[in-house]
């Protein structure tokens, strides 16, 4: 317990010693943090958005108008067993006249002298299968039925949204890996420039027999507790604009920002792992 003490009081002094350079990484992880922060709060919500707008999207299958209500019958029936479908509506020709005069203002009767709308169904399909995929190969299956006429999907407009999502994601990750990245090598450049200002130290402590674990022990905690502190900082930086939006602005661009104390707690976790992998790097190559 001793000697953890001392290492521990050692990566609190090396980070009181570095100045400058301590600080310098603490910004750079308090930048990266927040940006990180914000862009996945928005990536998250425009990816529940994006799945939200999919969830509308139904597949309208139209039989021809000669279909037999027993025909009508046996193909519910058929549509009701596929594992795929979350659920059914079927749309009867006086239904559809019902609802063009609804829409239109007009009574299909007016203009024709009979119904020309044909018996349909709107399925839903279940979230795993709201996608490009899963619509077309639903839309594939019973388009092959000799009882339908025609099964329309919005695909231009799926097309769209599934390419904004890729694109989104890309972004994110893309953005991720460059300021993690970015974050550890600042903290690895901080601590080589404090091992280079210690190195006098560090070889008299192999000379009396300090192990490397004992050496590195205090600059791996430095390390950490740079990120910890970026990470304090970002989350509380966060936390103010997330609270000042939702309390002050959400009347006028009508969005709240919504993360729980588990996104703060990760943040901060995120912040400690940046700071001991940049050490942890820096370490390595000089006690080799």
């Amino acid at each position: 317990m001793t000697i953890l003490w001392f290492l521990i009081k050692e990566g609190f002094r090396g980070l009181a010693r570095s100045n400058y350079s301590s600080a310098f990484s603490i910004i750079i992880i308090t930048l990266s943090i927040i940006l990180l922060g914000f862009g996945y709060v928005a990536a998250r919500d425009t990816l529940f958005l994006v799945d939200h707008v999919r969830a509308q999207f139904d597949v309208d299958i139209f039989l021809h108008t000669s279909a037999t209500p027993a025909e009508i019958d046996a193909f519910g029936k058929m549509l009701a067993e596929m594992n795929e479908i979350q659920s059914i509506t079927y749309i009867s020709p006086d239904s559809a006249a019902e609802k063009f005069k609804q829409e239109f203002g007009e009574d299909i009767f007016d203009i024709l002298d009979y119904n020309p709308l044909p018996p349909s169904f709107t399925i839903r399909l279940k979230p795993e299968f709201r996608n490009l995929a899963g619509i077309e190969q639903i839309s594939g299956i019973v388009s092959g039925i000799s009882l339908v006429d025609e099964a329309k999907y919005r695909k231009n407009f799926l097309v769209l949204l599934e390419k904004y999502q890729r694109y989104t994601l890309t972004t994110v990750f893309t953005v991720f890996a460059f300021l993690t990245l970015i974050s550890i090598l600042l903290i690895a450049n901080s601590i080589k420039m404090t091992i280079v200002a210690r190195r006098d130290v560090i070889s008299t402590m192999k000379l009396v027999g300090a192990t490397n674990n004992f050496i590195r022990a205090p600059f791996l905690i430095e390390g950490t507790l740079q990120g910890f502190i970026g990470a304090i900082f970002a989350s509380i930086f966060i936390a103010i604009v997330f609270y000042f939006l939702n309390n002050y602005l959400q009347t006028i661009i009508s969005y709240r920002a919504i993360v729980s104390y588990r996104f703060y707690a990760g943040i901060i976790l995120f912040g400690g792992a940046l700071g001991l992998t940049g050490s942890t790097r820096a370490i390595r190559k000089f006690l080799k």
